[in-house]
C-alpha cells in the first residue's frame, strides 16, 4: 500500500481520535466555565481595542486627511510598486530555495558520511544563524572582499540560505517518513540509489510536503521585510520613506496609516496562501 492511499484514509476520525487523547472532554460545568472564560476575555479585548481607537482619535491619527493621502494616484503607484518588488523577491526566493533546498536534503541522505556531515554542518549551520545577521555580512563584510552586491541580491540570498536549508529537513522528513518497504522493492526491480530517489521516493516526498512548501512562502514574504536593512523598497521600507516625506512635504502624520495599510496587505496575502496550503493539503490526502 503507497503512502498516499494511506494518507486519503479517514482523517477527521484520526484528528478526532488525537483530541480525545491528548484532551478530556468537558462536563456541563466546564463548558459553562469555557463560555465565561470566552465572554471575559473577548470583553477585555473589545475594551483595549476601544481604549486603543479612543487614544488614537485622541492623537489626531483617526483624522481624515490622514487617510486621504494615501487616495492619491500617485501614492497608489508608490505602494503598487513596492508590493510588485515585494513579491518580486518572494518569487526569486522560493524558485533559488525549494530546488536547492531538495538538493541538500537528497545529499544529506548520501550513503557517504563525509557528504552528510558537510552537508549537514551547512544546514544546521544555516538555520541557526539569524537571517538578520546573514544580512549585514553581504551588506558590511562581502564588500570589503571587492563584491558589492544590489540591494535586492543582498535580500535575497540570505533569504536563499536559510529558507534552502529548512526545506531540505522538510523534504528528509518526507522521504524518511515514507514506508521503507518501497525503496527495498524498487533496489529489488534493480533499481540504484540514485534511480530510486528520483522516480520512487522523491515524487511521493515532494507531494507530501507541498502544503509545507506554500507555508514557507509566508515565510520568505514576512523576511522580506528585512529589506530596510539594505534600502530596498519592498513594502516596510516604503512605508517608511512614505511616512517621512508626507511629514517633511505635507506636515501630515501618516506613520499609522501607512504601516496599517502595509499590515492589511501582508495579511491579505498570507491569508490567501494559508488557503491555498489547505486547500493541497485536503487534496493530497
Amino acid at each position: 500500500m503507497s503512502i498516499a492511499s494511506r494518507l486519503s484514509g479517514p482523517a477527521p476520525r484520526a484528528a478526532a481520535t488525537d483530541a480525545a487523547l491528548l484532551f478530556d472532554a468537558p462536563g456541563p460545568r466546564g463548558r459553562r466555565r469555557i463560555a465565561l472564560a470566552s465572554v471575559v476575555v473577548t470583553a477585555v479585548l473589545l475594551g483595549l481595542l476601544a481604549a486603543g481607537a479612543w487614544q488614537l482619535w485622541r492623537a489626531g491619527q483617526l483624522e481624515y486627511p490622514n487617510w486621504r493621502y494615501f487616495l492619491g494616484r500617485s501614492i497608489v503607484t508608490y505602494l503598487a510598486r513596492a508590493l510588485g518588488d515585494t513579491l518580486l523577491v518572494t518569487a526569486v526566493g522560493a524558485l533559488l530555495s525549494f530546488p536547492l533546498g531538495v538538493g541538500l536534503g537528497w545529499l544529506r541522505l548520501s550513503r557517504h558520511r563525509l557528504v552528510r556531515v558537510v552537508v549537514g554542518t551547512w544546514i544546521d549551520a544555516m538555520r541557526a544563524v539569524p537571517m538578520l545577521l546573514l544580512i549585514y555580512f553581504f551588506l558590511l563584510a562581502v564588500p570589503r572582499w571587492g563584491l558589492t552586491l544590489p540591494s535586492f541580491w543582498m535580500l535575497t540570498v540570505p533569504i536563499v540560505m536559510c529558507v534552502s536549508a529548512t526545506t531540505a529537513e522538510v523534504f528528509r522528513s518526507g522521504v524518511l517518513a515514507l514506508d521503507r518497504g518501497q525503496r527495498e522493492a524498487a533496489q529489488a526491480l534493480g533499481m540504484g540509489e540514485g534511480l530510486t530517489m528520483r522516480l520512487v521516493l522523491a515524487p511521493q516526498a515532494l507531494r507530501l510536503m507541498l502544503p509545507t512548501l506554500i507555508t514557507q512562502l509566508v515565510t520568505i514574504l514576512k523576511d522580506t521585510s528585512l529589506g530596510y536593512v539594505v534600502a530596498y523598497g519592498e513594502l516596510m521600507y516604503s512605508a517608511r520613506l512614505l511616512s517621512n516625506s508626507a511629514q517633511a512635504l505635507h506636515r501630515l502624520d501618516v506613520y499609522l496609516p501607512a504601516y496599517l495599510i502595509v499590515a492589511l496587505l501582508f495579511v491579505a496575502i498570507n491569508w490567501l496562501l494559508g488557503a491555498m496550503a489547505r486547500r493541497v493539503e485536503n487534496h493530497t490526502r
